[in-house]
């Protein structure tokens, strides 16, 4: 078999960004037609096909499902101890790589790689449910093919990233991110916060937004403080992603001066947003403060929320005595919090910034 040349991680960027435009320019492929004949894949000289089996999948064609007849673990196990026993190791690596590259090579193959695998009823390792992790997940479970896999992965998502959804209902490009969820260990925690920052700066508006939301779920701890940079970065190049990249930086451990940062960038755009953002951006603000400038924050705050034209609830207006317009009114919105001190900050305003219908 012919070894693929890998690329630099140099070249990554430039290469996705040249799949991703090739895939904008190139015609929608015309589907094929669908089989509803399901054969097991056949066994030839492939590593990656005879390695699977032997692990303990069994490769379906057509809308069939891969079935795992062990117990997922096993299967990861089996495996890992397969390629590191082996006469060529490291070398099998790439080649099982390759394999799994030049497999995946039709669509239709891939996404059945990306859904679950059918675990046999039989099987005593089935412990009560039918389904299991996907082939690729079960892949990146394993510490020697992880960094291998991914790059795979970001090698193939340009090419669904200008494509409509499927008829399926299946949205290719959330469901290769979704393969890098809740995983139990990530090898390169930095080569993969690089490949999706380089992937959102070149995603339809859409799917940024979805790719930057996922980031909590698909990075550990210890990439916080750099994908927070890089959203900080983001944020400054590209306003219409406020609201994801404060939701994400939220939930993110980061130090406080790049907190002040970006709360400093925020509020000095804060009279520009749109009203249905606000409560977002709010909730960010009085997380990030502390108690040493909390003053200065909160009355920074009051200067900036004036907001006009916000339509508020009846009760809330009936205790207006200077009400110019029904519906309608000028208004501090920090100002209306005291009376209300039993709930959160965070509640009140998106409460009361909620548009009225």
């Amino acid at each position: 078999m012919v070894s693929k040349r890998r690329l630099s991680k140099s070249e990554d960027k430039e290469t996705l960004t040249e799949n991703a435009s090739d895939a904008r320019k190139q015609p929608p492929s015309k589907k094929t037609k669908k089989t509803h004949v399901y054969y097991e894949v056949e066994e030839n000289d492939s590593a990656f096909i005879k390695l699977l089996k032997t692990s303990g999948i069994i490769l379906k064609t057509g809308e069939s499902q891969n079935q795992l007849a062990v117990d997922q673990i096993v299967f990861q196990r089996k495996l890992f101890q397969t390629l590191r026993k082996h006469p060529s190791y490291p070398k099998i690596i790439e080649e099982f790589v390759n394999g799994l590259e030049s497999y995946i090579e039709d669509q239709d193959i891939f996404r059945n790689c990306l859904l679950s695998c059918e675990r046999l009823q039989n099987e005593e390792a089935s412990m009560g449910t039918s389904y299991s992790k996907s082939l690729i997940k079960l892949l990146l479970g394993i510490d020697i093919l992880q960094p291998a896999i991914i790059k795979t992965l970001f090698e193939k998502l340009p090419e669904f990233l200008f494509e409509s959804m499927n008829s399926d209902g299946i949205n290719m490009p959330r469901l290769i991110i979704s393969q890098l969820k809740w995983l139990d260990r990530v090898v390169d925690g930095k080569d993969l916060t690089t490949k999706i920052m380089q992937l959102i700066s070149i995603a339809p508006v859409h799917l940024q937004h979805d790719f930057i939301t996922s980031l909590p779920e698909i990075l550990g701890d210890s990439q916080h403080a750099d994908v927070g940079k890089e959203l900080s970065d983001l944020l400054t190049e590209n306003t219409s992603l406020t609201v994801p990249i404060l939701d994400v930086l939220s939930s993110l451990r980061l130090d406080l001066q790049l907190l002040s940062k970006v709360r400093q960038l925020v509020m000095s755009k804060l009279s520009s947003v749109k009203l249905k953002d606000l409560p977002v951006i709010i909730k960010f603000i009085l997380h990030s403060i502390t108690a040493m400038d909390a003053l200065e924050v909160i009355s920074e705050l009051r200067k900036r929320l004036d907001v006009q034209h916000c339509i508020l609830p009846p009760w809330f207006l009936a205790s207006q005595s200077k009400m110019k317009n029904k519906g309608q009114t000028r208004y501090k919105l920090i100002d209306y919090y005291h009376p209300f001190s039993h709930i959160s900050k965070e509640s009140f305003l998106t409460f009361i910034l909620k548009p009225g219908q």
